[in-house]
């Protein structure tokens, strides 16, 4: 179970994201990644209402599982991301420094390596 790999305040963090691909719309500093690379979006903000969604592309699972902050910050200033999640968010960070200390050694990097392999099938 791959939610056990991991806090409650990443395996939320990382339900607030969806698959997507790097496609010519707002490329910007990716440009170091060619189109169809994938990525992850902000469940809240993708989509037709919000065409400038926050979008997140990593070169590495080293690098998404280091980088993740990214994430959880878009998503408390996210205009598009309910009230409630950002609320739930705020409460599971305030536990998060205190139980990561109890995951497994390598557990997290493990986590994101998943995510990783799934986002590249």
């Amino acid at each position: 179970n791959v939610e056990s790999l991991v806090t409650p305040f990443t395996y939320f963090t990382m339900q607030q994201v969806r698959p997507c691909n790097l496609d010519n719309s707002g490329n910007g500093s990716r440009s170091a990644f060619d189109f169809g690379f994938p990525g992850l979006e902000c469940l809240h903000c993708a989509g037709h209402q919000h065409p400038n969604s926050r979008r997140f592309f990593y070169r590495t699972a080293e690098i998404l599982g280091g980088n993740y902050a990214h994430i959880p910050n878009h998503l408390l200033a996210c205009s598009a991301c309910p009230p409630e999640i950002k609320r739930a968010l705020k409460e599971k960070k305030e536990a998060h420094l205190t139980l990561k200390h109890t995951l497994s050694k390598g557990s997290q990097k493990e986590f994101f390596n998943s995510v990783w392999q799934r986002l590249h099938e």
